[in-house]
This record gives C-alpha cells, sequence and structure tokens, in this order.
C-alpha cells in the first residue's frame, strides 16, 4: 500500500471541503437585498419605535452585525469550527446548528438511505435487463417509463404523489414523520408508523433517481458486452446467465460505484423539494426554513454538512475502488 496516496486523496478532500465552505461564507453574504433593513423597518411599524431602535433590536435578535467587517466574521466562523461548533441560529439564539443537525438528519438520513438503496437496486437491475434484451417489450416499457420520469420536474413528483395516494386515495398520511398519538420509542407501533409515514417521501425520491440508474447501468452493460472477455465466455461455451451474472452485470456496476457515492449527497442536497411537501422533519426542511429566514448561520452549517458527506462518501469510493477493481492502479 503507497500511504501517499491515501495522504493525497484525503488532502484534496479536506481542501474541498474548506474551498465549499468559504464559498458558501462569501456567497450567503453577497445576496441581493438587505433583510435586516426590512426586519428593522417592520419592528419599528410594529411597535411604534424609532427605526435606529428597530436596527439595534434586529442585530440583538440575529446575533449578527452587517458593518463588522467580513474577515472578521470569516475569523470567528473558521475558529468556531475548529471547536466543533457550527453556530447558533441567527433567528432563535436558544438553538445551536449542532442541535438542529443532531435532530433532524437521523430522519433525513433515514429516507435518503431507503430510497437510494432502493432506486439503485432496481434501476441497475432494469438497466441491466434493457442492455441484455434490447428489442424486448419489456425494455421498450422501461424505456418509456424513463423518458417520462426523465420529463418531469423532481420537485412535482412530491405533489403528484400527494395528490394521489394521501389527498386522493387516502391510503398514506400527509405530514409528519410519526402520528401524536404513537410514542416514540423501539417498539413495533411507532416503527410500522414511521415506515407509514416514510412511504410517500421513500416513493417520490426513488421514482426521482431510478431513471439515471437505469441509463447508467444500460450504457455500463453494453460498453462490457463489447468486450473481448465477453465474446471468449460465449467462445468457450458458457450460458447467457453466467455470462450476464458474472462477467457482464459484475463489471458494469464498478463505475456506478462512483455515482453512487455522489448520489447520497445529491440526495441530501435533495431533501429541500422532498421533504418540504411532505413536511417531514428533515434538513431539507430545515435549510428550506433557513434560506426562506435568511439564517445564514443554519444555511452554513447544513450545507457544510451536505457537502462533507458527498466529498467523504466520494473518498470513500477512492480507497476501496483499488480493491473492488483489481485493474485500477493507484497514483504512485
Amino acid at each position: 500500500m503507497n500511504s501517499n496516496y491515501y495522504l493525497k486523496k484525503t488532502g484534496m478532500a479536506v481542501l474541498t471541503i474548506i474551498i465549499c465552505s468559504l464559498l458558501t461564507f462569501i456567497l450567503f453574504r453577497m445576496m441581493p437585498g438587505d433583510v435586516f433593513d426590512v426586519k428593522a423597518r417592520d419592528l419599528a411599524v410594529a411597535r411604534g419605535i424609532d427605526y435606529k431602535e428597530a436596527k439595534i433590536l434586529v442585530t440583538q435578535m440575529y446575533n449578527y452585525d452587517p458593518s463588522e467587517p467580513i474577515l472578521h466574521q470569516m475569523g470567528r466562523y473558521y475558529k468556531a469550527l475548529l471547536e466543533g461548533n457550527l453556530g447558533t441560529s441567527m433567528t432563535n439564539s436558544s438553538i445551536t446548528v449542532n442541535e438542529i443537525i443532531a435532530y433532524y438528519m437521523p430522519w433525513t438520513l433515514f429516507l435518503v438511505s431507503i430510497a437510494l438503496t432502493l432506486s439503485y437496486i432496481l434501476g441497475t437491475w432494469l438497466g441491466s435487463i434493457m442492455a441484455w434484451r434490447r428489442k424486448s417489450i419489456l425494455s421498450s416499457l422501461i424505456a418509456g417509463y424513463a423518458t417520462v420520469v426523465n420529463a418531469i420536474p423532481p420537485a412535482l413528483v412530491p405533489t403528484f404523489v400527494l395528490s394521489i395516494f394521501a389527498f386522493g386515495l387516502h391510503w398514506f398520511p400527509i405530514q409528519g414523520a410519526y402520528s401524536i398519538q404513537v410514542t416514540p420509542g423501539f417498539n413495533w407501533l411507532f416503527i410500522k408508523d414511521v415506515l407509514w409515514h416514510a412511504a410517500l417521501p421513500v416513493f417520490a425520491y426513488t421514482c426521482t433517481q431510478i431513471n439515471a440508474w437505469v441509463m447508467n447501468m444500460k450504457g455500463s452493460c453494453i460498453g462490457v458486452m463489447a468486450e473481448d472477455y465477453v465474446t471468449a465466455a460465449y467462445a468457450r461455451g458458457l450460458s447467457d446467465q453466467v455470462i450476464r451474472s458474472k462477467y457482464v452485470k459484475q463489471n458494469a456496476l464498478l463505475p456506478l460505484y462512483t455515482a453512487l457515492a455522489i448520489s447520497f449527497g445529491t440526495m441530501l442536497g435533495g431533501a429541500t423539494y422532498m421533504e418540504g411537501p411532505f413536511v417531514y422533519p428533515g434538513i431539507g426542511s430545515q435549510l428550506a426554513k433557513a434560506l426562506g429566514n435568511r439564517d445564514f448561520t443554519v444555511c452554513q452549517g447544513l450545507l457544510l454538512i451536505t457537502t462533507g458527506a458527498t466529498v467523504l462518501a466520494s473518498l470513500l469510493v477512492d480507497f476501496l475502488m483499488p480493491k473492488l477493481d483489481p485493474r485500477i492502479k493507484r497514483e504512485e
């Protein structure tokens, strides 16, 4: 093993996270419009006080001074990060970003892990069928489904799902992670209720992701089927089932492992438009709320976690790929 390879990859991952955090920090403060000015004017009208007094109160409420030099803000931000502190919510000083992540992240990970697993398994299976039976009716049906799903904006999928299964058929609950009357705990009643509430968000997530896996797997399988070792396997008289499972599918899946890691972070980011319509208590709904309130601290913390998850997942794949595929040589 070459330790320089691991050090180089780890260093690039850390550098990527730092650059992303820096860009996020700067871009949020470059957003057009002075939300603090608007809130100060609203507060002055509501309480019948002077604008300057209202501006001071808003600054205290948000725990943020717009006039403070950006370098000073950046210094305080990175100093807190080194201490493991992502900051305090600007709109609710009684709660920290760490507490928000600790409470809401498990719900998002629950949805994303199930949906990603289902979409990956179903998508790669259907993609391999399309590649192996390109002229069959089943392949045409899968292609038609992929075309229709690809034409629908992902943000509209939750609306369609809710309209049909929640409001129309009344099969599933409209919102929340579990029913109010159910006591949280490690018991079958609570677990069943959580799965019932998660069914529609998971279904919507899966529908938006499965199309990409189908197309990627189909292309990868077709590429592998043109390789010389597949032709040699046919010449040796091996059955279609053996060639499909041990030669084509296994090798076609290798390029998709990197995409799987990246998709994990992508789905975390996509939680904003998925969790919102279902009023699901995840980091996606919290990010949407923080963006609406211009809560820079919460936005930075949640985006940093999402970025970090994507980079670390990709790093893990970089470490594992040489072991999964002997054809890949690590950089010396």
